[in-house]
């Protein structure tokens, strides 16, 4: 068998050493990454799971928005409450003040206005190092906007 057409051994992984460069050249505590397509406008806001710590240190919530993040999702939830499994109740609280405090700091620091998007959603992206062990989940919080016919996206 020929070196070419040899299948078995190590191949290179092209999406790690991706996400390795990205991560190594990024020095923002969010990453912020803005597309248009056919009118639809989506932002990414990106925490990487190796500045999560200097995030967490350097943006927090005031006591009063942490209290209305809370009751916003007491609000939403109340119905469903019950049915959700302990480990749910977590995920969702857990979620709902790491978006909070994402949005907060991008609109104090990357002046974003979040009334102009009407679609938001959150999401976890496994992260690897250089040798493709897993490193954590990088947050990213989505934006969206339809301007072609003045629609929203009801969330």
């Amino acid at each position: 068998m020929s070196e070419n057409n040899k299948r078995i051994g190590p191949r290179k992984n092209y999406m790690v050493e991706s996400q390795l460069n990205d991560q190594e050249s990024n020095n923002k505590l969010l990453v912020l990454n803005q597309r248009t397509d056919g009118g639809i406008t989506t932002i990414d806001l990106i925490l990487e799971p190796n500045k999560f710590d200097q995030f967490g240190s350097e943006v927090r919530l005031t006591f009063e928005e942490y209290c209305e993040v809370i009751n916003n999702l007491v609000e939403t939830e109340e119905k469903e409450w019950h049915e959700l499994r302990m480990k749910d109740q977590i995920n969702i609280t857990r979620d709902a003040i790491i978006e909070a405090t994402m949005i907060k700091y991008a609109a104090e620091e990357l002046k974003l206005n979040k009334d102009h998007y009407s679609g938001r959603d959150i999401n976890y992206e496994k992260r690897y190092d250089g040798e493709g062990r897993f490193i954590g989940e990088a947050v990213i919080i989505t934006f969206t906007m339809v301007s072609v016919l003045g629609m929203t996206v009801v969330r």
